[in-house]
């Protein structure tokens, strides 16, 4: 349910959801070295945040943004105002302009957007720009759209080929980026809905950081329409690579649900009670296949070791990462092992830009 956002209850919760972000913030970003401040919200269209220092010790956020926003952009500006903060409160400069060298040191120490802002539609439109793919990538993600659509082919050998190639293309595409040491800007981006992880959602996510150029990770997510909490997956990488693997992680859970349909009727089980089983097995399966591939890649002496410049964006932005795993029972093994055969041979295939077809199913 979407709540009125008119509603004093609504914005007692953002002010709460910010106060448990500036907790988080200051201890991933400032060593915890920060007094709480007075938190507070604005009407301004105009200015996004604002701290005013002083004896007011105080955060104003703009709600204009968090109605228009997804909240990590609200965070965005959450932690830039803090920087400030942090620039006179523990630092002690008061002499330097509001943006000056300290604070885009600071910034720039932990990949906080200092250009952070302005009028609130314009920032969210040029936020929003730097996340699209740039021209010259045009090319490399138009023959992988090629190869996706000849994937569609009924013979399975055919399909599975042009997967391959279409994998094998982006493999070599990173590869000769990383050899210009001429990285694109790198973008961050929550996808999918906020909710419960779960071992398929892990499967899935590491399916994403292991093959498709991305670093990953479970991070708390915020839905300020339902003041719903959760976990929400975030992506680090090039554009062109967050693009693909957005594209990579809706089409699973699109082909997961139908597949576990088809499997359900086939089999005339009522209900979903094996449906994580199928799923979990789905994912397995196809992570094999994709490793398979990759081993098959190395031996053609195309190697891929990482990004060590993403790997550095990615740890400024999450310096107290803490590694879980997920648990899981099969409730059926049956299902399991369908989904695991099913996932050996699953082929994706349609283009990568443009609306998605069909409503997805997020995995539970």
């Amino acid at each position: 349910m979407i709540l009125n956002v008119f509603d004093d209850k609504i914005k007692n919760a953002w002010i709460r959801q910010l106060r448990e972000d500036w907790h988080t913030a200051n201890y991933n970003f400032f060593k915890n070295k920060m007094r709480f401040p007075q938190l507070t919200l604005s009407a301004s269209e105009g200015v996004l945040g604002h701290w005013q220092g002083g004896r007011l010790r105080c955060i104003s956020m703009s709600i204009p943004l968090i109605q228009s926003a997804p909240w990590e952009y609200v965070q965005e500006v959450l932690y830039h105002e803090m920087a400030h903060q942090y620039v006179e409160e523990v630092l002690g400069i008061l002499d330097e302009a509001p943006h000056g060298p300290a604070f885009k040191q600071l910034c720039f120490e932990h990949e906080i957007d200092s250009g952070a802002r302005g009028e609130v539609m314009e920032w969210i439109t040029g936020r929003r720009n730097k996340g699209l793919v740039q021209s010259q990538d045009h090319k490399m993600m138009d023959k992988v759209n090629k190869l996706l659509a000849l994937a569609e082919s009924a013979n399975i050998h055919e399909a599975e080929s042009a997967m391959s190639k279409a994998h094998t293309l982006l493999l070599k595409h990173n590869l000769s980026v990383l050899d210009l040491k001429n990285r694109s800007h790198y973008i961050h981006k929550q996808i999918g809905e906020v909710g419960r992880r779960s071992p398929a959602k892990s499967i899935l996510s590491a399916i994403l950081s292991k093959f498709f150029f991305v670093e990953t990770i479970w991070t708390f997510g915020y839905d300020a329409k339902r003041d719903k909490r959760g976990r929400v997956l975030e992506l680090y990488g090039t554009a062109e690579n967050v693009e693909i693997a957005e594209y990579i992680h809706d089409t699973l859970r699109h082909i997961s649900e139908g597949l576990w349909q088809n499997y359900k009727r086939q089999e005339a089980i009522q209900g979903n009670r094996h449906r994580r089983s199928f799923i979990y097995g789905l994912l397995n399966g196809f992570h094999v296949q994709l490793d398979r591939r990759w081993v098959e890649n190395q031996s053609k002496n195309l190697v891929w070791k990482g990004d060590p410049a993403l790997q550095a964006f990615f740890r400024k932005r999450n310096p107290k990462r803490v590694h879980t795993a997920s648990r899981y029972s099969k409730s059926s093994h049956s299902a399991y092992r369908s989904g695991v055969a099913q996932g050996l041979t699953l082929v994706i295939h349609k283009g990568i830009q443009g609306k998605r077809k069909g409503a997805l199913q997020y995995l539970a």
